[in-house]
């Protein structure tokens, strides 16, 4: 198993996750599993809470004993780790004058682990693996086997948790520390509908950073199989506020906020949002600045003279907010905005000054994924070209403390973020309406509720999310 998985829970944290179960009194003759138990951090406070729980209910060191080996259970794959584990339950024992126990930790990957038996409680923190960084046979062996990793680029987790709430007693409780990006991502959608039935509270740590060498922000999910209300108890830890949301509320992503916050237009409905075009391989045909000189022809790049007529204006939210003044190699034209491709040997024969450049990169450039269409000076994806012949906005797709958006030219080329163009038959609100709306402080509210936390106090943000934004 990859190492980079090995993230230890901090005390507090391991208390939170206990607490969070009602792991906390008559323990005696209830099982409790920690599926991937590491050095045993978590298992170490249950043994502790187990061994208080029984001295106070006047149980004798010999039934502690044997309720420790029939009640405590933890998976490690690594054997390491699970070792270590063993060893610091051992330490538990020695200091509360206990024999040795003949504990139930086993060293097997947990997905892997085939038992009947159903646990009371459930409590961890998972692997954070993505699906890029999973081996073929590993991506293969989780889709194969559970129903939320069937589509998409799952995360590991995703599967453990799956197991685990098949792994729960009837009246079982599980808590979870887990990355907060599975309440949003596109590929979680199976897996929050596979939750939905059980989730019952969720303690959202997104302006904390539990793990010093990770950068996922967490949260404690808590799910009950006897959830009494339709009604998911929503916290968010930084700001120290807590609101009730229905259940039948959760949409695709799960949007933490009172229903009564919702406005009335949708902005996809009068606007399109895009992703901007992907080239592939921006090196070859992004003219950095600096690194051209225009002449009267067109513009001098090396050993090359580019043609004017096959350059345009570039712009991403990077180079606007630097004011950087970037060209692009643009190898189509436009025919009363439709997209017109050369045909066979033309772009060549019009334009050898940026044929020649190109070839310098052409070894890249036969490499890429391109469409099976692409021609090989082509942009390794041409879709979004179709509508960007226009006057537009552009935004980024990851906002950190402002929503920055820009106003572009018509015939600017944006090669990174998303760019936004008014809906043909949308006569009632314009680009500088748009402009507003997605400046305003309700959009930037919405857009930290709704995306995806990523480093710093960054989020991450789709254009499916702007398009559902209700103002």
């Amino acid at each position: 198993m990859n190492k980079k998985c090995q993230v230890f829970t901090p005390e507090n944290y391991v208390i939170e996750l206990l607490d969070s179960v009602g792991y906390t009194h008559n323990l005696y003759g209830k099982k409790i599993l920690e599926n991937s138990c590491g050095d045993g951090n978590i298992l170490v406070a249950v043994v502790q809470r187990y061994i208080d729980d029984c001295k106070e209910n006047g149980l004798s060191r010999t039934r502690i004993k044997n309720g420790l080996a029939k009640d405590i259970y933890g998976i490690e794959i690594d054997e390491e780790q699970y070792k270590k584990c063993i060893d610091n339950l051992d330490k538990v024992l020695k200091r509360n004058d206990i024999d040795k126990v003949d504990w139930k930790v086993i060293n097997a990957d947990y997905l892997k682990w085939n038992t009947t038996i159903k646990f009371q409680y459930i409590v961890g923190n998972p692997p954070y693996i993505t699906y890029s960084e999973l081996k073929e046979e590993e991506q293969l062996f989780v889709k194969s086997n559970f129903s939320t990793c069937v589509k998409g680029k799952f995360d590991y987790c995703y599967a453990f948790i799956e197991k685990s709430i098949n792994s729960l007693a009837d009246n079982g409780k599980m808590s979870y520390l887990i990355p907060s990006s599975i309440y949003k991502t596109v590929f979680g959608h199976n897996l929050r509908i596979f939750m939905s039935p059980y989730i019952a509270k969720i303690k959202d740590y997104k302006q904390v950073k539990i793990f010093d060498k990770a950068l996922v922000k967490s949260s404690i999910m808590v799910l009950d199989k006897q959830r009494q209300q339709e009604l998911l108890h929503y916290q968010d830890m930084s700001m120290e506020n807590a609101i009730d949301i229905p259940i039948a509320q959760l949409d695709e992503k799960w949007f933490f906020a009172d229903e009564n916050e919702v406005g009335q237009h949708r902005f996809g409905d009068y606007f399109k949002v895009s992703h901007v075009v992907a080239t592939l391989l921006n090196k070859a045909y992004v003219l950095s600045d600096g690194a051209y000189t225009e002449v009267d022809n067109g513009y001098v790049c090396g050993n090359h003279t580019i043609e004017r007529e096959v350059v345009r204006n570039t712009e991403t939210p990077r180079t606007l907010r630097y004011i950087k003044h970037e060209k692009i190699i643009f190898p189509y034209t436009y025919d009363e905005n439709e997209l017109v491709h050369y045909d066979d040997g033309e772009f060549e024969r019009l334009f050898p000054g940026a044929t020649a450049y190109l070839n310098e990169f052409r070894d890249d450039l036969d490499k890429r994924q391109s469409d099976n269409n692409a021609k090989w000076y082509e942009y390794g994806r041409s879709q979004a070209l179709s509508g960007l012949n226009r006057q537009k906005l552009l935004i980024s797709t990851v906002v950190t403390n402002d929503v920055d958006v820009y106003e572009l030219e018509q015939e600017c080329i944006p090669y990174a973020g998303m760019y936004i163009v008014q809906k043909e038959d949308n006569n009632e609100y314009t680009l500088t309406d748009a402009m507003r709306i997605l400046r305003s402080d309700e959009f930037k509210e919405y857009v930290f509720k709704i995306g995806i936390p990523i480093s710093g106090k960054s989020v991450r943000i789709t254009s499916k999310d702007i398009e559902n934004y209700m103002f």
